[in-house]
């Protein structure tokens, strides 16, 4: 092919197959955009179309849809009653994680007095957005209207990514993290119902938007499984609870021709084999600082599994010949016979310059482009 589009690039790489270049994708804190705006990148273009990065993004808002109410708020921080059944703090200007201060769904008598509300059309409008449902107070589009701005998206020819919570991910938000985590030992049935529901709505979604002719490349299911030692839970616990539900969405997915990729912080490699049997098949962002090594997972795993990250944000900020050995010799592994897109182990931080991050994807330009292309 003479000419490549994004969307054919990522398919042709999600096929294993070898396009002209690897693909490029990449997630900033609120901080470090600020600090490249003062650095040199334009106050009005945005970071992906600067970088040339081959995605565009839709979100799914899963949530119960509660009202939302600002509690507090002072010249640092705010406090909110957030849509997906939380309370908490979040810092003005500042990336990090939320501070919870509570929940909605506290026991099995308040899930089945608000679970109703994981109805598609619950408040009337889409649920499908092209703005993030991390973002609170916002106000969501017809179908008509989000159709309308897909459409427009995909004259961009870009691979098209809706994102969403997995089913754990979904499930503590409303119920609190810990309290998950204990309920998955002492009231799995619980948790279990939890995550069918919202899998159920997940479906539901991609079914009505169908009918307004939304169809996305892939579905991004942010669902952090672990933690730098390894996974948040048993693997047992994973069989019996996730698994099922990870594996019925895969199902689904795989029956519509959407790619399934599936965001998890932390070590999961003992989890690795049952996502690739629920139907996973790229995983991201591999973190480095957990352990992972995706030359050692590209080795062991071969077409079964695309792997999308793993270069070091803390490389980032290293010398620029640090930089440039992480990126030469993970592409040199991770981009054979395609399945590998550029994305950094996380979200890259404040600490990472501008200059230091054009210098990267001068990198990942020299070093991710096949040859033979």
């Amino acid at each position: 092919m003479d000419s490549w589009t994004p969307r054919d690039r990522i398919r042709t790489l999600l096929s294993f197959q070898e396009p002209d270049r690897i693909g490029l994708a990449d997630a900033f804190w609120v901080d470090t955009l600020a600090r490249w705006r003062e650095e040199g990148l334009p106050a009005d273009v945005d970071p992906s179309d600067y970088f040339g990065f081959d995605f565009d993004s839709l979100f799914l808002d899963a949530s119960l849809r509660l009202p939302e109410r600002l509690l507090e708020e002072t010249e640092e921080y705010t406090i909110r009653e957030d849509k997906h059944g939380f309370v908490a703090k979040q810092w003005k200007g500042r990336a990090g994680a939320l501070g919870y201060l509570d929940h909605s769904v506290k026991t099995r008598e308040d899930w089945a007095r608000l679970k109703h509300r994981l109805a598609v059309d619950f408040g009337g409008t889409s649920r499908i957005h092209y703005v993030s449902y991390f973002e609170p107070f916002v106000t969501y589009p017809s179908w008509e209207e989000i159709a309308g701005y897909y459409r427009e998206l995909r004259r961009r020819e870009r691979f098209i990514l809706l994102h969403v919570y997995g089913p754990f991910e979904a499930t503590w938000r409303k119920h609190g993290f810990e309290a998950t985590l204990m309920d998955i030992a002492a009231d799995p049935g619980f948790i279990a119902d939890m995550a069918r529901a919202h899998v159920d709505l997940i479906i539901g979604t991609l079914d009505k938007a169908r009918e307004y002719g939304i169809e996305p490349d892939g579905l991004f299911l942010v669902e952090d499984l672990g933690m730098t030692t390894g996974p948040l839970f048993s693997p047992r616990s994973y069989e019996e609870i996730l698994f099922p539900e990870h594996r019925r969405l895969g199902d689904y997915l795989r029956s519509r021709g959407i790619y399934y990729f599936m965001h998890s912080d932390g070590n999961i490699r003992t989890l690795i084999p049952r996502l690739i049997e629920a139907g996973i098949q790229v995983l991201q962002p591999l973190e480095a600082k957990a352990g992972l090594d995706v030359r050692d997972l590209k080795r062991e795993y071969g077409r079964d599994l695309a792997f999308m990250g793993n270069i070091s944000v803390r490389k980032m900020s290293a010398s620029r010949k640090d930089l440039e050995e992480e990126i030469r010799s993970k592409l040199e592994v991770a981009k054979r016979g395609g399945g590998y897109i550029y994305h950094s182990d996380h979200s890259v931080p404040p600490t990472v310059s501008f200059a230091n991050y054009v210098y990267l994807m001068e990198l990942l330009h020299e070093y991710g482009r096949y040859t033979a292309s």
